[in-house]
């Protein structure tokens, strides 16, 4: 598996990363259009991940059911954190940060002793 290629291929105007398929909207956005759907929420963060590191822009998901289903799924996980973007009469999520794995709860910092 080491060294294999996990990254987003141009298919004329458009980029997939699996069944994912993507656009660059400007020269600061990139923009996935739909996660396809086999998708899991684990398949979506690697798509998102990939294209924050395959294009250093911006990244944000056109809202669909079939997205709002992962990005959410997502969101509860606290693996990513979106904020609501509304562009003329389409609506999006933009990816604000990506965690790659769920946060440690925290501990106390009082510890108690019997004796």
């Amino acid at each position: 598996m080491a060294g294999d290629y996990h990254g987003w291929d141009q298919e004329g105007e458009r980029w997939r990363f699996a069944d994912t398929v993507g656009r660059p909207k400007n020269e600061t956005v990139f923009l996935i259009e739909d996660f396809g759907e086999p998708t899991s929420a684990r398949q979506a963060l690697s798509a998102i991940m990939s294209a924050m590191a395959q294009f250093k822009q911006r990244v944000q998901v056109v809202q669909t059911d079939r997205n709002d289903r992962l990005i959410k799924k997502l969101k509860e996980a606290s693996l990513l954190r979106v904020a609501d973007i509304k562009v003329g009469d389409t609506q999006q999520w933009g990816v604000l940060g990506v965690q790659t794995r769920k946060p440690t709860p925290k501990r106390s910092k009082w510890k108690f002793w019997a004796s």
